[in-house]
């Protein structure tokens, strides 16, 4: 077996060895390699080693609680993939080690996905493309010693401006903008949106300074001005999608046309019957509200909860009845430390446990200034 050698430097090789140390007990062989611990370094440079390993053991909690080692190999097979479709094409082509991701924006039909799945449900989803983009970067490490990144390609054609689309992007998308910021660190090469209309480069000005810094960094606007020969400075055409075609261009890549979601699959258009002993909490601002359960390994743990406005929410467990620091905490669910609120489609769902443990659903104000948030929670345990 060959083994190749990185090209990571020495100075950056001792700093990886370092953040390894750090997180032995939390890391996973698979996700175990230079250039993913690597890629935590570069994406926090201005923070001290121990702050990193936090953030790092954060991202390996979720890893461990959703088994997303594995979850590359899965099949594209949850309902919302017929929504929003896989859009790996093929190597850019211009830079080394890049691989490109068609995201078709303006054809998604995000609205409706936002008003149909709660977002958990929504990640559930979405962590099977993430993994895969993951193991294609790291398949190519592996191969060449070098890091590797993924072009992310926004199709911006067939947008069209309504009054839910400033909230659909400060809200719901931002929520999810901030868990790929906090989970896929330096994954990403850039953000290329293509023919971008002038009300979406307007909007994009508002957004901005809400997106983390080291996103806005690697955003690149292209315009809808030749915009199928501006983009050919970032990927081959070989790589960019077919559906772009027309008289003058002709591109290779081959990717499916997402379907709209149906108006009467919408949570709010079904007859929902009343959650039965579901409590209303009020959390003031910048508090917390922690529901724990004592559960035996192989008990039943529940949930469900909608909010009025903004607000974080976990499921954790620890040994102690008392947990020190949620943010570092083992996970059974993905932790949201912010989402947009009031809730569109309640977060429910059911888990076996694996080990006797205190169980902690957590719903968190913290965030907010001067506003209290109403919760309607309910949590059970058999």
């Amino acid at each position: 077996m060959t083994v190749i050698e990185n090209d990571i430097s020495p100075d950056d090789l001792k700093k990886v060895h370092q953040l390894r140390e750090l997180v032995k007990d939390d890391i996973s062989d698979y996700y175990n390699t230079d250039f993913n611990i690597l890629r935590w370094l570069q994406g926090h440079n201005t923070l001290p080693l121990n702050e990193i390993a936090r953030k790092m053991k954060f991202h390996l909690n979720l890893r461990a609680a959703w088994n997303l080692d594995d979850l590359h190999k899965k099949e594209r097979n949850h309902p919302i993939h017929k929504h929003w479709k896989y859009g790996i094409t093929g190597p850019s082509g211009h830079m080394d080690n890049v691989i490109v991701n068609i995201e078709q924006c303006g054809k998604t039909d995000y609205t409706g996905m936002m008003e149909t799945y709660s977002i958990l449900e929504v990640m559930r989803a979405r962590m099977v493309d993430l993994e895969q983009m993951l193991a294609h970067v790291m398949e190519i490490e592996a191969k060449t010693g070098k890091q590797a990144w993924i072009l992310y390609v926004m199709d911006i054609t067939g947008l069209q401006y309504n009054k839910k689309l400033y909230d659909l992007v400060t809200g719901s998308m931002k929520s999810l903008a901030d868990f790929m910021a906090d989970h896929y660190v330096e994954m990403i090469k850039y953000f290329v949106p293509v023919c971008v209309p002038s009300f979406a480069t307007a909007l994009y000005v508002v957004v901005r300074p809400l997106l983390p810094e080291k996103t806005r960094e690697k955003v690149r606007l292209i315009g809808e001005t030749n915009w199928r020969d501006d983009v050919l400075q970032y990927a081959i055409h070989s790589s960019l999608p077919s559906i772009w075609n027309n008289e003058n261009h002709t591109f290779g890549g081959s990717i499916e046309l997402p379907v709209s979601y149906p108006t009467d699959g919408y949570y709010s258009a079904k007859n929902h019957s009343v959650v039965k002993h579901a409590q209303t909490v009020n959390v003031s601002y910048g508090k917390i509200h922690v529901v724990t359960k004592f559960i035996k390994a192989g008990g039943k743990l529940r949930w469900w909860v909608r909010g009025n406005r903004n607000f974080g929410f976990g499921v954790f467990y620890s040994d102690e009845e008392q947990c020190a620091d949620f943010f570092v905490a083992k996970q059974v669910t993905p932790c949201f430390p912010w989402m947009p609120g009031p809730t569109l489609v309640p977060m429910e769902d059911e888990v076996v446990v694996k080990t006797d443990a205190y169980y902690h659903v957590w719903v968190s104000n913290e965030k907010s200034w001067w506003r209290t948030l109403e919760v309607q929670l309910l949590v059970e345990s058999e």
